[in-house]
């Protein structure tokens, strides 16, 4: 909340500046305002009040000449207390159920989130899962492709699956593979995923032929890649040329400072993750709340958390400053509470 609370003129020129700066990406001279059917005031009177504004951090005048534009506080101002978020449009509602309750795989879907509500807003969209946690083994089953190859697919009771092609080299190992995958399917019932391959050592001595040792074999590599764990900085990214095509990142050290976070997922997941504490929608503008703010300095953040498990993800959106976040909040908000909709009936 703003320390210096703003009167009613200064509220309505500020707000007429962000407004008009989101879509014209354009200095807001005084003169434009004066012709603005809700602030109403004279130039002279509203010259005095961008002056004001000034003097209390909220915009800055890039050039002498120049109108004004909103500063990171301008911005945190207008978010907090001065934007009123649209109603959800219903096409909008409807490409979000559509899209997020599709049944398929938990990671299917995040990526298939990321990309919609990149395609819906033109900005970056961002998803990162929550953080991995001890599944309990279901069932892995053997899909036939194609001769000498079949489709290792493995099912976890938080119904996560996670899939590996196999080439076995002959017949008689695809039918190996198929019997030591029901004796595993027996034993591992309701224990940890992570106990797979204790389960196959045992195996191992009973071997009765070379066939049988062969199959063991692939399956002991096959489990060991499904199994590994993941490294906690996954995030699911779709949309770049969206920023990178944007006139806000015209200049070279702004292209490199979105290039650099993309790059830097550990970065990325950190702040995502920070976001995903706060409930509700959480905005974050330029180097507010980072660390090093470097890579954020050009740079808006729009997220909320969502639940898988009782474990939280975050969806979000990144994009300029300059971006239309009356519309964006509704939408990542939405988003969110979609996609733990779609994971508490078990989706996938």
């Amino acid at each position: 909340m703003n320390e210096n609370p703003l009167n009613p003129r200064q509220k309505k020129v500020l707000t007429a500046i962000v407004d008009h700066y989101i879509v014209k990406a354009e200095p807001v001279s005084s003169g434009m305002l004066s012709q603005n059917a809700v602030v109403r005031a004279s130039s002279a009177t509203i010259r005095n009040t961008m002056a004001e504004l000034e003097d209390l951090g909220m915009v800055e005048q890039p050039h002498t000449s120049s109108g004004r534009l909103p500063t990171d506080l301008g911005y945190r101002t207008y978010v907090d207390e001065l934007m009123h978020p649209e109603p959800l449009q219903a096409d909008d509602r409807q490409t979000i159920d559509r899209e997020l309750t599709v049944k398929e795989s938990l990671e299917a879907r995040l990526a298939r989130a990321a990309k919609t509500i990149s395609e819906m807003t033109r900005l970056l969209g961002l998803v990162i899962p929550p953080p991995s946690h001890e599944a309990t083994f279901k069932k892995i089953s053997l899909v036939p492709v194609e001769e000498g190859k079949v489709l290792l697919v493995l099912t976890s009771s938080e119904t996560e699956v996670r899939s590996l092609l196999l080439e076995s080299g002959s017949e008689t190992s695809i039918f190996r593979l198929e019997t030591l995958v029901n004796r595993l399917n027996r034993s591992m019932e309701g224990k940890s995923v992570s106990l797979l391959n204790n389960y196959i050592d045992p195996l191992r001595d009973q071997a009765v032929s070379r066939d049988e040792t062969q199959g063991l074999e692939i399956l002991s590599r096959s489990i060991l890649k499904l199994t590994r764990p993941k490294t906690g900085d996954e995030v699911f990214v779709y949309g770049v040329r969206n920023l990178l095509g944007r006139p806000d990142f015209s200049k070279i050290d702004e292209i490199s400072s979105v290039l650099e976070l993309m790059e830097s997922k550990v970065t990325l997941v950190h702040l995502l993750r920070q976001k995903g504490d706060v409930e509700g929608v959480h905005v974050t503008v330029g180097e507010e709340h980072t660390e090093d703010g470097t890579p954020f300095r050009s740079l808006s953040l729009v997220t909320s958390g969502f639940t898988v498990g009782g474990a939280q993800g975050v969806v979000g959106v990144l994009g300029p400053k300059r971006i239309p976040y009356a519309r964006l909040i509704p939408v990542v908000g939405y988003a969110a509470r979609a996609l733990s909709r779609a994971n508490e009936k078990g989706m996938e």
